[in-house]
């Protein structure tokens, strides 16, 4: 007989903290072209079962395959774009009381590629949940709820295995969740100006003590890390949100452009506005013209009505 011990097990006991209840669950076939868009604050979980789709949620797009699987894990409206003829398996989600901290670390698009591949037995899950939809037995909505929970935390950790949560404040907290409120932080105001001092009182620890954590825990001293926040997110400033050097430079609490410009460079390895250029032009050849998105039908509701 092997004993479950979880107690040196960080992710087994997050995993077991986050609990979904299935609300809806939908089939789709899309043609090349086809949108849909869904709207509401469930979480949703996406299960491509041919084709390829694109899905922007709140000005991000990731691409999703056949195979692979897309859980959004803070719900929103999205639009899913077929780029080829394409079918999609969808269940929405709500997230149960008490987890709302522990799945706000998570990306609000978490994809897990080649998932089905990857995860056999997973996958077979995915078709029982499928058919517990279709044969509408009693007891389905519980099924499918606890199937759909196993699913969503294989997901979650096959995007961990897979190397995906390296700079993720989801593999911070795992590791301590003191340091994942300084980081949490410097992703949600990367332009305030920032000192050790202040992150080590949001960790609740001395400077010094707070430092060696954070580059342990990190894996780098933390105004590196500050640095490196900012600019991912000048990046995403001057090339899909096409702002100037200058917007982007204050509203990152640089002092002045040329202060910018040079921590642009030391890290892009070019000026902030030739980088911005590059991405403009790189934006404009993909563009495709594609139909007007169409309101998502209603899913059917697992309670019948």
């Amino acid at each position: 007989m092997t004993t479950l011990d979880t107690a040196d097990d960080a992710l087994g006991e997050l995993l077991a903290r986050l609990r979904w209840t299935a609300i809806s669950t939908d089939e789709a076939r899309l043609g090349r072209g086809d949108r849909v868009a869904h709207s509401g604050d469930t979480v949703t979980l996406h299960q491509v079962l041919a084709g390829s789709v694109r899905v922007d949620r709140d000005g991000r797009t990731v691409e999703v395959a056949a195979g692979d699987l897309l859980l959004l894990s803070r719900g929103g409206a999205h639009t899913v774009t077929a780029r080829a003829d394409a079918a999609l398996f969808t269940v929405e989600l709500r997230l149960d009381d008490g987890a709302s901290a522990i799945a706000a670390a998570l990306p609000e698009m978490l994809v897990t590629c080649c998932f089905l591949v990857r995860e056999p037995l997973i996958a077979q899950l995915l078709e029982l949940v499928r058919e517990e939809r279709g044969a509408a037995r009693p007891g389905s909505a519980a099924m499918i709820t606890a199937l759909a929970n196993v699913v969503a935390a294989a997901a979650i950790r096959a995007w961990i295995e897979s190397g995906c949560a390296d700079s993720s404040s989801w593999l911070v907290t795992l590791r301590d969740p003191h340091i994942a409120r300084a980081v949490e932080a410097m992703h949600a105001e990367p332009g305030r100006h920032w000192s050790v001092e202040g992150l080590a009182r949001l960790a609740r620890s001395s400077r010094s003590s707070f430092s060696e954590r954070f580059r342990a825990t990190v894996g780098e001293p933390p105004l590196r890390y500050l640095a490196r926040i900012r600019m991912d997110r000048a990046k995403e400033l001057l090339g899909r949100e096409r702002w100037s050097v200058g917007q982007t430079a204050s509203v990152l609490g640089y002092c002045s452009e040329v202060a910018f410009s040079r921590a642009f460079r030391r890290h892009a390895g070019d000026s902030p506005s030739a980088w911005r250029q590059r991405a403009v032009e790189a934006g404009a050849a993909h563009a495709q013209p594609e139909p007007h998105a169409q309101p998502h039908p209603q899913a059917p509701s697992l309670s019948g009505s």
